[in-house]
């Protein structure tokens, strides 16, 4: 009912021009660095980007069954503003309307949310206080971070874009690099242990040192991170054996293959060898 709708805003100044804090919420990357590592939420699906269309799938993790979580964006205004509508979700009602204004060198940052909980009055009489407090929490680690980001890429001035390789981009620090580099601008490219499937992946294989040095062309900056966990289980000699291995082996081929290859990355920043 109207009764049981509600509106929640935050606004936070960001040390950026209007036009880059925009940009940034546009980028790959920016979705996955605004969701609180608390809130058990997935990027499963999504189609485009920020445009009008656009079309996102979440999964939540809200009680003891995941829900499902669809929005689509609407309201682009270039520089300015978008929208995201809930049309599938945890929510009665869900319409999330960002807008950037600038204010001189800066630019202000507002998060309007008009919505509504399950369950008529009663949802909302029961709900609204836990609503509430969790929105003013998500929203202050939201700006947190987009205030931390635009501050670290623009950091001495304007960033010229790189192209970045990471090895064990799919791990604990390389999944939240990642989003962080895409979202400032940046181009990252995976290396993956099986054939690529686009110009985005770099295939390898330490263990039987394979890495074409021209896969490296191109590159501005190389980002070692792979190796066996060390979360995977109890340290017995065989597993520090192959925790050892797996690093010394992967950072062998790639200092190799930098070597060797014609435009060699001007960055090379492998992790050391665990002891």
């Amino acid at each position: 009912s109207p009764m049981s709708s509600r509106l929640f805003v935050a606004r936070s100044r960001m040390p950026a021009p209007s036009e880059e804090v925009f940009a940034w919420h546009a980028r790959p990357g920016a979705l996955e660095r605004l969701i609180p590592p608390w809130s058990r939420v997935e990027v499963v699906e999504r189609t485009g980007g920020i445009e009008d269309g656009a079309r996102v799938v979440l999964r939540v993790y809200a009680g003891p069954l995941p829900q499902r979580w669809v929005a689509v964006h609407r309201g682009l205004v270039p520089g300015r503003q978008f929208e995201d509508e809930q049309v599938e979700g945890p929510f009665a009602s869900w319409r999330h309307t960002h807008r950037i204004e600038p204010d001189g060198a800066e630019a202000l940052l507002e998060d309007r949310i008009e919505y509504a909980l399950p369950g008529g009055w009663l949802g909302d009489l029961l709900g609204r206080a836990h609503a509430e407090a969790s929105l003013r929490r998500i929203f202050a680690y939201r700006h947190a971070v987009t205030r931390g980001d635009l501050e670290r890429h623009l950091h001495g001035g304007p960033m010229r874009a790189l192209t970045i390789g990471i090895t064990g981009a799919g791990g604990l620090v390389g999944s939240r690099l990642v989003p962080f580099l895409t979202a400032g601008g940046h181009r990252v490219r995976r290396f993956v242990r099986r054939a690529p499937r686009d110009a985005a992946e770099i295939g390898w294989e330490p263990a039987a040192g394979s890495l074409d040095p021209g896969a490296l062309d191109g590159l501005d900056a190389v980002i070692h991170l792979s190796g066996e966990s060390v979360a995977g289980g109890r340290w017995t000699a065989e597993s520090k054996d192959r925790i050892l291995r797996s690093r010394v082996d992967s950072t062998r081929l790639l200092a190799k293959s930098i070597a060797r290859a014609v435009r060699p990355p001007r960055v090379r920043r492998p992790h050391r060898a665990a002891p």
